[in-house]
């Protein structure tokens, strides 16, 4: 029986010295001495939205003047948003102007005009108008005919790390 012992003894031993060498070997480590652990790393919880525009074919007919103008708008957290717009005590998250938004092409739409700041990952609303007639003084509200955003129809994913492209829609004429 001890003759067994030792034949097993010898057949298990350099495995063990391997397993034993190994263990004892360091891990993959950062230049801080931290060990790597990629499941650790957490998830980008900011991104941006690339806003281009498009305007309703049936609206842009209705129009009294061209769908050209400047823009302005606020974005909103998505739940903080109802049918009619932001509710009372709504915070806005960024303010938006852009110079020039010219939709009277064929296709009635726009390139990327507008990159958002860093926004926190999640829904956000965009509600805002087209001044087509260039007449808005502070503070800033659409006028009659003024092609304006419903919040249904513009609320977008902002997703961690990334930069979005969304399509802003002017579905609605200003009464």
């Amino acid at each position: 029986m001890l003759a067994c012992l030792a034949m097993f003894s010898t057949r298990l031993l350099p495995p063990l010295l391997l397993a034993l060498l190994l263990a004892a070997c360091p891990t993959a480590d950062d230049d801080d001495g931290q060990r790597d652990d990629d499941d650790s790393a957490e998830a980008p919880t900011q991104g941006t939205l690339a806003i281009s525009f498009r305007i309703d074919e049936d609206w842009a007919a209705a129009m009294d003047e061209p769908a050209l103008g400047p823009f302005r708008a606020s974005i909103f957290l998505t739940d903080e948003v109802s049918g009619v717009g932001p509710d009372d005590g709504a915070q806005e998250l960024e303010s938006v102007f852009v110079q020039e938004v010219d939709l009277t092409g064929s296709d009635l739409s726009s390139p990327i005009l507008y990159v958002t700041g860093e926004l926190n990952a999640g829904w956000v609303t965009v509600l805002g108008f087209l001044d087509s007639d260039s007449n808005s003084v502070e503070p800033h509200r659409p006028d009659e005919g003024d092609p304006v955003t419903l919040p249904n129809d513009n609320a977008f994913e902002v997703i961690g790390g990334e930069e979005t492209p969304v399509e802003v829609l002017f579905d609605f004429l200003n009464l």
